[in-house]
């Protein structure tokens, strides 16, 4: 199992942002490259064709659980939420995931899958919700991950990258709620 965590901003703008709007926001998140903590990072933008739930995610890449309180809580992180994001928004979620195995972003596009589940789940019910959704989308490896840290909305989040993807479907198991977003892949560091 890798000890990489990853770090998901899923953002839904508001009708009002324009195409300014997300080139500022996508270059502000840029600059989070800066932050100590993190690896690489950078964010899937919905095809108006998908069905995608939200606008876009961002992906921040953590070497370990240890990073995450420092990345989440440094001022430049937080200035980024209130000053960039906020004021484009229309909803908000969040997740930090433990990956299974090492992160690697290879590809123009890419589809993220978040699973919400009951209480009562286990952790391989998610982990194979996941890794079943991840095998039919992408030709590549895709990363799987679970939550980490303080309780989360989304239990597990699995994140699919190829050159040509088809769009992504969520999982019709009826236990889980679903976030599914895909379109271009933008690395920003």
């Amino acid at each position: 199992m890798s000890q990489q965590v990853i770090h998901f901003d899923f953002i839904s703008l508001n009708p009002s942002a324009g195409p300014d709007d997300r080139s500022q926001l996508l270059r502000a998140a840029a600059e989070l490259s800066a932050l100590p903590q993190v690896e690489s990072l950078g964010v899937i933008e919905a095809d108006a064709a998908s069905e995608s739930d939200f606008d876009l995610v961002f992906y921040f890449l953590l070497p370990d659980f240890a990073a995450l309180e420092p990345f989440g809580t440094d001022s430049r992180y937080i200035a980024f939420l209130q000053g960039s994001v906020a004021p484009r928004l229309k909803a908000f979620a969040g997740a930090d995931v433990r990956l299974e195995a090492d992160f690697h972003a290879d590809g123009n596009r890419g589809a993220c899958l978040a699973l919400m589940a009951p209480e009562e789940t286990y952790d391989w019910e998610v982990r194979d919700a996941l890794q079943a959704w991840a095998q039919g989308v992408s030709p590549s490896p895709a990363v799987v991950g679970l939550a980490v840290g303080e309780k989360q909305m989304y239990r597990g989040v699995a994140l699919a990258f190829a050159e040509s993807l088809t769009a992504a479907e969520s999982p019709e198991a009826s236990r889980f709620k679903t976030t599914l977003i895909g379109g271009v892949v933008r690395k920003l560091a």
